[in-house]
């Protein structure tokens, strides 16, 4: 079979003149990758196309490459950020081309299942959950009631296969390594977050899925809640092997929870520095699972920088939205990983249900106050398959309207809490977050080291710099 897997973009026409996002970080489509790999391996032909990485082509462009493919399959990896690009492509390949079969899965479609199918018929199948051997088994024709996670139609009617759970889900070590040879221009096409990489080339790996935590605006869809993990032996072979084809130099871990097996990390450290191989590191560490013993095992190994789940400064919400966190756990933490002479980025958010103007004031002097040396503020987004999905009118208003739904992207404020009001409120905090914390004493000392210490994270910042120039006047303006 012939397949193509396709990942949208996620930005309208009217974000594009100011989106510097894709600038600032573009990293590959890594369970697209897995998934091809997978297909490779059973003989099929595959190509993947990834929008996101490739922001200046038009949709119709991406159609006629799709066309001039002529796949048997089309799958469509979705979140809900660019669901609606992904179906406006869908439908107009069916339009021009009805034999193609056409696959929707990733987040977005996992929760929707059934109701996505019932609502757009130029789906042909969604796979809900893992999609490497449920896709497989799907172009080899098996039965589809058969499929763990399918939803497909028989007639009118709209029916799923078994669901994934335990029982049917992959062993990771027994995947091939995704296809990082089919995203192209791969690696230096992409790149990792600006300063948060000492050394380029970069690629990022997952090497965990799941997550045993159950904070209110994380979506569960695709993973539910399974956590598993790739052997620390498998995890260095692929280190080591992108090393070796691709001359990669720092890996960034993808994984929601990286340090929660303190036994896999600990035996993949041990074989990096066995190695010998020059490549560094950064990875998600969650508050109140770190120590000075772990921080030594992973800076020994190549660690470079950190990332840490924050959020929010005021433990009323984070006792509503995030599980088994606080303030003073945050504080020691982070105080602890930066002493230890680790780089530490903090992760924020802003607009939870019950934020108040006080909670956000908190939550910006917490992070003036911390050593961090970056910081990722989001706009709180009730995506379907979060907890809080389900009754989130209750605690706001939230805009609904499919056709804006592209502007989920976690920087446009589509949920505004009771106790606010406002959206023009969140969006003059959100910027004056953002310059506050750049503009503050201890980030003088951060810019002159990065020079040195990120070299060429300041080449991409010059070299876009009349984009990025444009976005920070729009910002203090408001």
């Amino acid at each position: 079979m012939r397949v193509i897997l396709f990942y949208p973009g996620c930005y309208n026409s009217t974000a594009k003149e100011y989106n510097v996002s894709y600038l600032a970080v573009n990293l590959p489509q890594l369970g697209l990758a897995s998934i091809a790999a997978v297909l490779e391996k059973n003989k099929h032909e595959v190509a993947l196309f990834d929008a996101a990485s490739d922001f200046t082509t038009s949709e119709e462009e991406w159609i006629r490459r799709i066309l001039d493919f002529f796949p048997d399959f089309i799958g469509f990896s979705t979140i809900t950020a660019n669901f609606w690009n992904a179906y406006r492509i869908c439908r107009v390949i069916k339009d021009k081309r009805d034999t193609i079969k056409t696959v929707f899965g990733g987040v977005h479609a996992s929760w929707g299942r059934e109701l996505l199918l019932g609502s757009f018929p130029a789906i042909d199948y969604i796979i809900a959950g893992e999609g490497e051997y449920s896709f497989l088994r799907l172009i080899r024709g098996d039965a589809p009631e058969t499929i763990p996670g399918l939803c497909y139609r028989n007639g009118e009617t709209c029916l799923a296969g078994p669901v994934q759970d335990k029982s049917t889900l992959c062993s990771m070590d027994d995947l091939p390594f995704p296809a990082y040879n089919l995203l192209q221009g791969f690696p230096g096409k992409y790149s990792m977050p600006l300063f948060c990489y000492p050394r380029h080339p970069g690629a990022s790996i997952i090497s965990s899925r799941g997550c045993v935590y159950q904070c209110s605006y994380c979506d569960r869809s695709v993973f539910k809640q399974s956590f598993r993990w790739n052997s620390p032996e498998y995890t260095c072979e692929l280190i080591l092997y992108l090393n070796r084809e691709y001359g990669i130099k720092h890996i960034m871990f993808y994984d929601d929870l990286f340090t929660m097996n303190r036994n896999r990390v600990q035996t993949l450290c041990h074989l990096l520095r066995a190695s010998g191989k020059p490549v560094s590191f950064n990875c998600i560490v969650r508050i109140g699972h770190i120590d000075s013993d772990l921080i030594q095992e992973l800076k020994s190994a190549g660690c470079w920088m950190v990332n840490v789940g924050i959020e929010s400064g005021d433990q009323n919400i984070l006792d509503s939205h995030k599980s088994g966190l606080t303030v003073q756990n945050i504080r020691t933490d982070v105080e602890l990983l930066y002493n230890s002479g680790l780089w530490v980025k903090g992760l924020f958010m802003m607009g939870f249900p019950g934020e108040t103007e006080e909670s956000i004031k908190k939550t910006m002097a917490l992070a003036y106050s911390l050593p961090l040396k970056d910081a990722n503020v989001t706009a709180f987004t009730p995506f379907p398959g979060s907890p809080i999905y389900e009754n989130i009118s209750n605690f706001g208003t939230f805009d609904k309207d499919w056709s804006n739904w592209q502007n989920m992207d976690c920087v446009n404020f589509v949920f505004i809490p009771s106790e606010t009001g406002s959206k023009h409120i969140l969006e003059k905090y959100y910027k004056e977050f953002l310059t506050g914390f750049y503009n503050r004493p201890f980030m003088r000392s951060v810019y002159r080291k990065m020079v040195f210490q990120s070299s060429h994270s300041y080449w991409r910042l010059i070299k876009n710099a009349p984009r990025f120039f444009k976005y920070a006047k729009r910002l203090k303006s408001g």
